[in-house]
């Protein structure tokens, strides 16, 4: 079996299902799930049930409930607690770039961790942004709202928006409050201030992971000679002759900007890995995330 959607096949979903996104904080959501609680003190003593839906696991269900009241409910146990995950797409008009595009790569790495969340019963979120937040799909719970999530990400892979605005972030307090896991994808090519960005989920008592793709075009430009260069938010225009030297700035200029923001992310707390676009998604990235503590 092959997902048409986004090339995975059976075996590479089957692996995934084993692994988790790690939290560092505790977590309060509107419901419970499996998910270990990193407070002291905490025990798998019974707590509550909840509702059953489409997708949970039918181990968990409490039959005797089940057969004096004929609904389905799940038991819950007070060290387990839910996360909500909100993956933050950046879809702007530079995440077309390359082959395969930074926007099908952060789509894809986007499914992956969607579904990791969704079969360990956390809740999934997406919001699509560039200038602002412009789409934002509320918490999903459960196998069976993978197909939804996933449309939903396959549509901003689909739809740039204009222009990528870090400021954008700091609106998400008006779709969700509480504390939770943000993981951002964007390739960090904007003049606007990604630090203040950032720094906004982290008020907002996000626990946050910044991902940043870019095609190897960027990082290793294998062009020479004269071009006219369009900045594809912007659409400026400038003429310029690519020489060794040139590129060589370039690439000096570029990790200096990819330095920055390690350093930033390593002082502020927040896990950061950068990709590019023609990654092995189904191999080296999961070691990636791995070793910055994402998944495990």
């Amino acid at each position: 079996m092959t997902d048409a959607t986004f090339g995975f096949d059976s075996a590479f979903l089957q692996r995934v299902e084993r692994l988790s996104i790690l939290n560092r904080q505790a977590m309060r959501g509107p419901a419970a799930g499996p998910r270990g609680s990193p407070r002291q003190g905490a025990s798998v003593e019974f707590s509550d049930f909840r509702n059953y839906v489409t997708g949970d696991d039918f181990r968990r269900v409490d039959w005797k409930a089940y057969a004096r009241l004929d609904r389905l409910f799940l038991r819950l146990y007070r060290a387990e607690e839910l996360a909500v995950v909100t993956l933050f797409l950046d879809h702007s008009s530079s995440m077309s770039f390359g082959v395969p595009t930074k926007a099908l790569t952060a789509g894809r790495l986007a499914a992956i961790l969607s579904y990791i969340a969704l079969n360990n019963y956390d809740t999934v979120a997406v919001a699509g942004w560039g200038g602002q937040i412009d789409h934002f799909l509320p918490g999903q719970s459960g196998g069976g709202a993978i197909p939804g999530v996933w449309r939903t990400i396959a549509k901003l892979v689909d739809t740039p928006a204009p222009a990528t605005d870090f400021a954008s972030l700091r609106s998400y307090g008006r779709y969700r409050r509480g504390a939770g896991i943000a993981i951002v994808f964007s390739d960090f090519m904007t003049d606007s201030d990604w630090r203040a960005g950032l720094r906004s989920l982290r008020a907002a008592g996000q626990e946050v992971t910044a991902i940043q793709i870019l095609s190897s075009d960027e990082v290793s430009p294998p062009q020479r000679g004269d071009w006219k260069l369009v900045d594809a938010e912007s659409g400026t225009q400038a003429e310029v002759t690519l020489s060794p030297h040139l590129l060589r700035r370039y690439r000096e200029a570029l990790e200096r900007h990819t330095a920055a923001v390690t350093e930033f992310c390593r002082r502020e707390g927040i896990s950061f890995v950068r990709l590019s676009s023609d990654v092995d998604l189904a191999g080296t990235v999961i070691t990636d995330l791995q070793a910055v503590g994402v998944l495990g």
